[in-house]
């Protein structure tokens, strides 16, 4: 079990930044013949993804200033830390049932392909931590290994499930067919979307409004170009930011404001480059692999399961992820209840809303909606979830950062199938103890 662990940490630290493209790679080998081309295929997925990772954590920091602002004003008492991806990964590395957990959630794969179940194919092995973490902490309740293990699968055969009912629209969003994403902390929140646009279809008149970011974006002419957009927004935040001192250094916050957005338009320039060298690589890529899948392995259609990252650079994605995080804050400080301030995990934002405008085709009313009912819900979830982490973290006697006493994790904690899962357990462990 010790090397076992130690390998997970390996692949933990190598990151999908790296993970995608070599497997993608690897398994090019066997399944075509353009053993160079399949090499540039990956080359450009990996430069891209390193562009696109640095480009988005660019995108998270710039808008600390604005969040301290916001902040600063909050009536909440935010006693909860986001210590993101860290409680993760500890709660997964000292946990013994993290092995069984990562076979059980392979062989439920393969059997639910074999059996017609699904026609996903979890190629995103990174995000397996999601799986593992639910287990890990399912034993950490229980002390049961079973009920451990159990658990993680259930929350995979459900995250499979939704994705081949949910992959249409996903892959005709992005535009590469054979594609999907299952990432439970995501696509759990698939069907309140698809609530929030049955109800619009539903309603006369309403129903017929659609504002989708395309179309809006070619109107807009000149004000549609990412560089003016981006400055004109960062413009705004930098005066927000120095709102203060604008009225005493008036000429100084001007050009501070100035700066601030040309900093946001150099962002949201360079985020769907990144987004475009990917794609460049990953269409041909994927459209070999599933070729060959379809003609040697199965007759059915499937759908290659790959990180939502690859898709957060997408035009639409950024430019409502830039409304979104700071939006984000601001929810996070008036709700009642919340005590956690998204910070380390603040990058969920842009992950989610792949999914919400993948379902909303676009549109921008329809994805607000979605988003302002989702935003809040996933704020209590991680919440509720601190004293489990905290006290995963105490019975360990793992160490935190002296100031942080209450913490956990925006992006793990957030998932709604684990919730539930340890709702339902909990209970049931009390009546049969």
């Amino acid at each position: 079990m010790e090397t076992a662990n130690l390998v997970i940490e390996e692949i933990i630290e190598i990151g999908p930044v790296a993970i995608l493209p070599v497997l993608l790679f690897l398994i090019g080998l066997a399944t075509t013949r353009k053993i160079l081309q399949n090499f540039l295929n990956c080359l450009y997925i990996f430069l891209g993804l390193i562009g696109l990772s640095i480009s988005l954590t660019l995108l998270v920091n710039y808008f600390k200033p604005l969040i301290d602002i916001i902040v600063s004003f909050s009536k909440n008492d935010l006693t909860v830390v986001d210590t993101g991806w860290l409680v993760s990964k500890q709660v997964i590395l000292n946990s013994p049932v993290t092995l069984y957990v990562l076979m059980a959630v392979l062989v439920v794969n393969i059997i639910m392909i074999l059996l017609r179940l699904t026609r996903s194919v979890n190629l995103d092995l990174w995000n397996w931590w999601i799986f593992l973490a639910a287990g890990s902490v399912v034993y950490f309740v229980t002390e049961k290994e079973w009920l451990a293990v159990l658990s993680a699968c259930v929350i995979s055969i459900i995250t499979l499930v939704l994705s081949d009912i949910y992959a249409p629209k996903f892959e005709s969003y992005y535009e590469i067919k054979g594609i999907t994403n299952t990432q439970a902390q995501l696509i759990a929140w698939a069907p309140l979307t698809q609530l929030v646009n049955t109800v619009f279809n539903r309603i006369p008149g309403i129903k017929k409004i659609r504002i989708v970011f395309f179309r809006l974006y070619y109107r807009l002419g000149f004000f549609s170009e990412p560089l003016i957009i981006g400055f004109i927004l960062g413009f705004i935040f930098g005066a927000v930011i120095k709102y203060r001192t604008i009225h005493i250094n008036t000429g100084r916050d001007i050009l501070f404001a100035a700066a601030y957005g040309l900093y946001l338009a150099a962002i949201v320039i360079v985020i769907p480059k990144m987004s475009a060298l990917i794609f460049k690589g990953l269409s041909p890529a994927i459209k070999d692999l599933v070729k060959f899948i379809e003609s040697r392995i199965t007759k059915r259609s499937i759908h290659i399961s790959l990180d939502s990252i690859l898709f957060s650079g997408h035009p639409s994605v950024i430019s409502i992820s830039v409304v979104f995080i700071p939006l984000t804050a601001y929810i996070a400080t008036i709700l009642p209840g919340n005590k956690i301030l998204p910070s380390a995990d603040l990058i969920l934002i842009p992950l989610l809303l792949v999914w919400i405008l993948a379902q909303s085709k676009g549109d921008l009313i329809r994805t607000f909606i979605s988003a302002s009912l989702i935003i809040p819900l996933t704020l209590w979830i991680s919440t509720d979830m601190a004293d489990l982490f905290t006290g995963f973290f105490s019975k360990h006697s793992i160490e935190m950062a002296q100031d942080i006493k209450h913490f956990s994790s925006y992006g793990a904690g957030s998932n709604w199938f684990f919730w539930v899962i340890l709702q339902i357990i909990r209970p049931l462990l009390n009546i049969f103890s």
